[in-house]
């Protein structure tokens, strides 16, 4: 008779949410709330995949993105380099 194996079976670790604070008076975003003057905790925070900074606007533009950028949206104002990200695309020149 043949032996079987039983793998054992691991918890996934869940990654921590971590916190995320905003200042109310000027919007500044930060991981401690020790430097903001009004803080308050950030329900939505954003990554931006071109410079790395935290914020709570989905529409944040920095230098490295401007160069990419190719469309925007005529109802939003959003900027981004694809044509299908936009409900109503419309070239940047």
């Amino acid at each position: 008779m043949a032996k079987t194996t039983h793998k054992k079976k691991t918890k996934a670790v869940k990654p921590k949410k971590q916190k995320v604070y905003t200042c109310s008076t000027c919007g500044k975003v930060t991981k401690t709330r020790t430097h903001l003057c009004s803080p308050a905790r950030a329900e939505q925070v954003y990554v931006c995949r071109y410079c790395g900074a935290s914020t709570g606007d989905p529409r944040h533009v920095c230098a490295p993105m401007v160069a990419e950028m190719k469309y925007s949206c005529k109802s939003c104002g959003r900027v981004t380099p694809y044509k299908s990200a936009v409900c109503q695309p419309k070239v940047i020149k």
